[in-house]
């Protein structure tokens, strides 16, 4: 398989009933919040590190690391660059962050850069707000997959930048929460006396259940 095939399930996402289950990619997410100079949220800077087998997978099928020593050559490490860039327009980026509980719209992502560290690829990615947030309401912020054909975590509280009054809490979900919600979507379909085939074809949108959340609360702003 191609690496564009691979990236194009991944980020393109797959049609719920692909998913099944379970996860076939795991990512640890990293998370920046960007402020100007006035305290305002412009942008988040986001870091995706990719689970060790699908790394391998990917830097075997580019044919990349072809000594085994876990270093890419600058050349190799030039060719890994944007690897998972190719998004659709519009495309969310499994980021969903939610002020006062209304959700926060974003501009389409660029800057995409990568590297291959400790048998992982990381790439990241700016994800800029389609107009600055004062923060003046508490933010929420979650990394998911709706279909969970990525599961994706979020290891350590985000970093605030530009700002020094914020308290960030991170709260950490339930891992069997995502596979509960799709079985009980299956077991429903089932015991409706539905064809046993129809499962098989389940649209569900697990969305949040789960996912690990971030609170975060800020205070006046510099120069407020």
């Amino acid at each position: 398989m191609s690496p564009h095939c691979l990236i194009a399930a991944l980020c393109l996402a797959l049609p719920p009933a692909a998913a099944l289950a379970h996860p076939h990619v795991y990512i640890d997410a990293g998370i920046k919040l960007i402020h100007d100079d006035s305290g305002t949220l412009t942008a988040f800077e986001v870091e995706w590190s990719y689970d060790e087998l699908y790394s391998l997978l990917i830097i075997e099928d580019m044919g990349l690391d072809q000594d085994g020593d876990g270093v890419l050559t600058e050349e190799e490490n030039a060719l890994i660059q944007g690897f998972d860039a190719d998004w659709e327009p519009g495309f969310d980026g499994r980021l969903y962050p939610r002020a006062d509980g209304k959700p926060v719209a974003l501009e389409d992502v660029r800057d995409f850069t990568a590297e291959y560290r400790d048998g992982r690829l990381i790439s990241r990615h700016l994800h800029p707000l389609a107009e600055p947030l004062p923060m003046e309401a508490p933010l929420k912020l979650q990394v998911y997959d709706p279909e969970f054909y990525v599961d994706f975590s979020m290891p350590e509280a985000p970093v605030i930048e530009g700002r020094a009054d914020c308290e960030v809490e991170l709260i950490p979900g339930d891992p069997s929460a995502a596979p509960d919600a799709y079985r009980e979507a299956i077991e429903a379909v089932l015991g409706s006396g539905a064809d046993p085939a129809e499962a098989d074809v389940v649209t569900v949108d697990i969305g949040s259940a789960g996912a690990d959340e971030a609170d975060i609360r800020c205070g006046p702003g510099p120069g407020e």
